[in-house]
């Protein structure tokens, strides 16, 4: 008869992880609405769940709860992003308490979730704290199983790097930029399909963080690698319109300080590089934009 009784709560829960798995599909498939609506739906029963037997149905919670932030951030409904992602973190505070080796990977992810989640609601402190805690965490982690989650490391000192120049410290955040580009330069060698994307976008950052302390050369060094192997990236069948439109922007920065620096010349090349990007994102208006500042500079070179 006990185990008559659970059936219908079984059946929830199986719901329930099938909707969470349904919700990122759609979202993987850019049904982003249809995606949060299967994610609410999932959380509502795992609150319920959870709510009549605690220890068993937290674990389905905090996941639920984790998925309903990152459809919320998709979505730009950042205050209920921050909402969720703080339960989530709650929650998996809660778990480690019982099982902290099985969950202190699951809750650093959740800090470093909600630190971004924070800074985009204009709340750097509190998003530097998360940040803060989830690097300490991850630290631990590494020294005890390096390959597991030094690229959790990485991600989480990236993170960190940008809620601290959120705050001015820019010499603060280039030390912890360049332990992150040191990380994934290091993954991506042993594994380009895997880690040069996420290499390249450090050392945008670092780049950016170099450039607004005046170290303009080292900074154009870092755009330069940054460029390099997105523009390699963004020649492959994959690409798509995104990947080229970030190329264009950091392509366009890269110019920028090349030009600031009076160095015309080698500014056409990553002035080209945006440009192609822009048009094969479908904006041809920054394309004709980049066109029309080559000529001139070529002309004044003349």
């Amino acid at each position: 008869m006990r185990g008559g009784e659970r059936d219908p709560v079984d059946r929830e829960r199986r719901l329930a992880l099938s909707l969470s798995r349904r919700s990122s599909e759609l979202a993987a498939a850019g049904r982003h609405e249809e995606a949060l609506a299967a994610s609410e739906e999932a959380l509502e029963i795992t609150r319920r769940l959870a709510g009549d037997d605690r220890d068993t149905y937290l674990p389905d919670l905090a996941l639920c709860l984790a998925g309903a932030a990152m459809r919320y951030v998709r979505l730009g409904r950042r205050h209920d992003a921050v909402e969720v992602g703080r339960e989530a973190v709650a929650v998996r505070r809660e778990l480690v308490e019982a099982r902290s080796d099985e969950y202190l990977p699951h809750l650093a992810g959740s800090l470093n979730g909600l630190a971004c989640d924070l800074g985009r609601i204009g709340m750097p402190e509190a998003a530097l704290d998360a940040a803060r805690e989830a690097v300490g965490i991850y630290e631990g982690l590494a020294v005890r199983s390096p390959a597991a989650h030094e690229p959790s490391l990485a991600m989480a000192l990236h993170t960190l790097a940008q809620r601290t120049a959120a705050l001015g410290r820019l010499e603060d955040a280039v030390l912890h930029s360049t332990r992150a580009v040191s990380i994934r330069r290091r993954l991506a060698t042993e594994n380009p399909p895997a880690y040069s994307v996420a290499f390249a976008t450090a050392l945008h950052g670092l780049g950016w963080q170099l450039a607004a302390l005046g170290r303009r050369e080292e900074a154009i060094a870092a755009y330069a690698e940054s460029v390099t192997i997105r523009h390699r990236l963004a020649r492959s069948e994959d690409a798509r319109a995104a990947d080229h439109d970030y190329l264009a922007a950091v392509a366009g920065e890269w110019a920028d300080l090349l030009m600031d620096a009076g160095r015309l010349p080698a500014a056409m090349e990553p002035l080209e590089i945006a440009r192609t990007a822009s048009l094969r994102a479908g904006d041809t208006e920054r394309a004709n934009r980049l066109a029309a500042l080559m000529e001139r500079s070529g002309s004044s070179r003349v």
